[in-house]
């Protein structure tokens, strides 16, 4: 299996894990997503446009509680 395939099979593998977690498990899952879809894209891959849109929304949940605990 070459680079590519061990990184598209992880991050599909990530993909069905993800669908069935909750709470910290599934932050773990979505940084090993983060750090897998790197990997793809640093050796010169695509990755899927479901993880890339599921990792914005993801970014974004995170910096909006940040807003949500800031004091008025």
């Amino acid at each position: 299996m070459s680079g590519y395939e061990h990184l598209e099979a992880r991050i599909d593998s990530l993909r069905k894990e993800i669908s069935t977690s909750k709470g910290k498990a599934r932050e773990d899952l979505m940084e090993h997503l983060d750090q897998a879809v790197l990997g793809l894209e640093n050796v010169g891959g695509t990755a899927p446009a479901w993880a890339r849109e599921v990792l914005e929304a993801e970014h974004e949940d995170d910096a909006e509680d940040g807003f949500d605990n800031m004091p008025l």
